[in-house]
């Protein structure tokens, strides 16, 4: 069979984290790499070992012709540069957010449906071995009855980066906290209602957010995200005579209501790649093969907007 041919378009550290992946599937050829800075891009070329290397995107597509793509350019950069792929009817693996607002997710998606390709939108989070186990015995408990999500950020750490462009940091919300709000989505389902609120400690900005979610299968899901302290992204899922302690969320606890505690099982590969990107990666390639639609526990475009709405919901909400 031959080896399906994957182009790269970015040449950062997420580039660096698929092209791990890709190399190590036996039925992917990686036959391009482009980016607009020429000293990463010589970089990763070298590194990786790849010869077909473009400062321009749609000349790489044209050279090279990938069955293909995987997008993974800078946050503000993701929309047009999934564009480029869509007018290319290439079938495309997207870094999320597929656009700061849920108006630039949806022209993707829009334009998606004139292409005879396949679009995934990339929340690795979703391909976690304990998140999906963890989902798993909840639900095997007879359901999941909430869920409670802490997704802390250290905004004025972020800014003293000077990395990211004003844009994003006004989009935070959508540029970094989609993961967070996407599992709300991947654990609890389709959204009822949102109740939500915001606020702003001594800052021009909002930095502190609360959503109650009630979900349409009945479940209720919490999300609290602080900006005003370090912290790291942890969950609990509350299911029937059992609790599920995501702390991390690459680790996890089943406690049950006699007081036994085992650790939620994790996959190797989770410890081989950064964790979720090799079931991620392998689900697109899988499915772009065999030309299957991409749903659950993947998210499409179609689904991706869901999650960008919730995300403004939480981001425009109502301040003290």
């Amino acid at each position: 069979m031959d080896r399906l041919k994957v182009a790269v378009l970015g040449a950062g550290s997420m580039a660096r984290r698929h092209l791990d992946v890709l190399r190590a599937l036996s039925d992917v050829n990686v036959v391009g790499v482009s980016s607009r800075g020429a000293e990463k891009l010589n970089k990763l070329a070298e590194d990786y070992n790849l010869e077909a290397k473009f400062r321009n995107n749609d000349d790489m597509l044209k050279a090279v012709k990938p069955d293909a793509a995987v997008v993974a350019v800078s946050v503000a950069n993701v929309h047009d540069v999934t564009m480029t792929c869509i007018k290319h009817h290439i079938s495309t693996l997207i870094e999320k957010p597929p656009g700061l607002t849920v108006a630039e997710s949806e022209d993707l998606l829009k334009a998606s449906k004139e292409a005879k390709a396949l679009y995934m939108v990339g929340l690795n989070r979703r391909f976690y071995s304990v998140i999906q186990n963890a989902k798993k015995l909840v639900e095997d408990s007879g359901r999941l009855v909430s869920m409670v999500i802490h997704a802390p950020e250290d905004i004025d750490a972020i800014r003293a980066m000077n990395f990211h462009p004003k844009e994003v940091l006004d989009h935070w919300v959508a540029a970094n906290g989609m993961h967070c709000i996407d599992l709300l989505r991947f654990l609890g389902g389709d959204v009822a209602s949102v109740q939500a609120l915001s606020s702003a400690w001594n800052d021009s900005s909002r930095n502190s957010y609360g959503a109650l979610v009630r979900f349409q299968n009945g479940a209720i899901g919490h999300y609290v995200s602080n900006w005003t302290a370090p912290g790291r992204w942890y969950a609990t899922l509350y299911g029937l005579d059992m609790r599920v302690d995501l702390m991390p969320l690459e680790e996890g606890n089943v406690v049950r209501r006699d007081g036994s505690t085992v650790p939620v099982p994790k996959d190797d590969v989770d410890l081989k790649f950064k964790a979720g990107f090799y079931g991620q990666d392998k689900y697109f390639v899988e499915h772009v093969r065999t030309n299957t639609p991409i749903k659950l526990p993947a998210s499409n475009l179609e689904d991706a907007v869901k999650t960008m709405k919730l995300v403004e919901a939480i981001a425009n909400s109502q301040m003290n």
